[in-house]
This record gives structure tokens, sequence and C-alpha cells, in this order.
């Protein structure tokens, strides 16, 4: 099973935060760089970037998903 963890949270210039997913799989590691604008407080800046990663991680499962021809769950 893949695990996902978020590292490295950092504000850049011009009202930006920079982060990393990290994706563990028994076929290897990677680890991706993703850029958000910044939200200004430390409280919204941490909600943008749990909800900018699990959209994230929807959206590559459904891309997956539809390169496979397999489809989405019924929720």
């Amino acid at each position: 099973m893949a695990n996902l963890e978020l590292t490295k949270v950092e504000e850049r210039p011009g009202g930006q935060l920079l982060y990393n997913i990290r994706a563990m799989v028994t076929a290897g590691n990677i680890e991706l760089p993703i850029a958000i604008k910044s939200q200004g407080s430390a409280s919204l800046n941490e909600t943008m970037v749990l909800q900018s990663a699990l959209e994230f991680a929807e959206e590559l499962e459904s891309a997956i998903r539809l390169r496979l021809g397999v489809g989405l769950p019924d929720l």
C-alpha cells in the first residue's frame, strides 16, 4: 500500500507556500514539490496545504484509474 507524507512546508517570497508530497510505495519513493498561494495565517495555510494534498491524491487516483480503464468506486 502507498504511503503519502507532507514534508518541508515553507513560505516563499510573493505570498507562496511550497510543500512536498513524498510517496512511498513498494516500487520506490518519489517526492513532488507543490506551490500554492499563502492564505495569510498559519492555521489557514495548514488547512490549505492539507486540502491541496487531498485534492492532489484524489486527482492522482482518478488519473491512474482512467489510464488503467478501471472505474471509480461508487460513493
